[in-house]
């Protein structure tokens, strides 16, 4: 079979149903309504290609995705949520956010790594296709223009601090923020981080609670050892950013899908689903998604997705910054506790 007649199909939590051209390499995102024209669209057309964003530099870490193959990201607020890891950043998860034009909850991408420019070069004259380039806030000024100069309709991103910032036109008349930027790349940095130690290292050593406050990191080490109830109790042991959860939901999402077919994971699928359901219910618990959790609610989880619920809602209880937030929680933790007590 042709690949151009090949498709991979994703329904999504919220009901959309994407459908992804491989041999083009595009995609259609199906509503209940038909086809979506995303916002922005040319002549109001309906199929949009799958977004592609390189990283330059040797301190990013994009593990967890399958490199050059493709993904599937959360979208919040019609923005991709592409999660990374970089050793300026400490343990921290970080994200870029990418505009969609789309309402639907999950989205494709294809994600590529490059160390150096000579790699990135190299697979551009190969023919690799790129949309997005996050840089280094090291990068080299010089570096960075000539780029500009040979790709102009390249979106470019520099990783400053808490920010991505957008560089503009060659020529443009520099702003302040961007005087900072340039500042910014000329400074040495001393950081060492943990990012840099990979895990397949951490595996040998062991007791990794002494190495690592990063729920990141344990949640990867944790899933190669299938040590699932070490998955479930980050949920607790940390207070997760959502950006976390959906770093995790990344690597459980690789496992159910198999796509090597190994054998080993076959008999772990449901248990892996059930996980990745319960990290699914915590997203919408930790972002307050009331309406979307409770119709989770009214629709009802199994035993084991309650008792986790129940535990994560009486944690979040216990943390509730005001009177009102609280109530949600406990009514929300007497809903569970019935769909607990009924499946038992």
């Amino acid at each position: 079979m042709e690949l151009d007649s090949l498709y991979e199909e994703r329904k999504t939590p919220a009901g959309f149903l994407v459908k992804v051209r491989l041999g083009k390499m595009t995609y259609v995102v199906f509503t209940s309504r038909g086809p979506e024209v995303p916002k922005g669209a040319r002549n109001q057309s309906i199929v949009v290609p799958v977004p592609r964003i390189a990283f330059l530099g040797e301190d990013f870490d994009l593990s967890h995705f399958r490199l050059g193959e493709l993904s599937f990201v959360n979208v919040k607020q019609g923005k991709l949520v592409i999660p990374y890891q970089h050793s300026s950043s400490g343990n921290e998860v970080r994200t870029i956010f990418l505009n969609s034009g789309s309402e639907c909850d999950i989205l494709p991408v294809i994600i590529y790594h490059y160390d150096r420019v000579d790699s990135l070069l190299r697979a551009r004259e190969e023919g690799v296709e790129m949309h997005h380039l996050v840089l280094d806030e090291e990068f080299p000024r010089q570096e960075l223009v000539a780029l500009k100069i040979r790709f102009p309709s390249l979106n470019m991103l520099i990783i400053k601090r808490k920010v991505a910032q957008k560089i503009g036109a060659v020529g443009e008349k520099p702003s302040p923020g961007k005087e900072e930027l340039e500042k910014s790349l000329r400074e040495e940095s001393s950081i060492v981080d943990f990012n840099k130690v990979r895990a397949t290292d951490l595996l040998e050593k062991g007791n990794l609670n002494m190495h690592s406050k990063n729920p990141v990191f344990l949640a990867r080490i944790h899933l190669r050892k299938m040590e699932l109830e070490k998955v479930k109790q980050l949920l607790l042991e940390f207070t997760l950013k959502s950006e976390e959860v959906a770093f995790i939901r990344t690597f459980l999402d690789v496992m159910i899908r198999n796509d090597d077919n190994k054998e080993e994971l076959k008999g772990w699928a449901p248990k892996l689903k059930n996980l990745d359901e319960g990290f699914r219910l915590a997203g919408l618990i930790l972002e307050t998604k009331e309406k979307e959790f409770e119709a989770e609610l009214d629709k009802g989880f199994s035993k084991d997705i309650a008792s986790m619920v129940y535990a994560l809602l009486e944690k979040e209880q216990d943390r509730a910054e005001n009177k009102e937030q609280e109530i949600v929680l406990w009514e929300w933790k007497l809903r569970a506790k019935r769909l607990f007590r009924k499946t038992a």
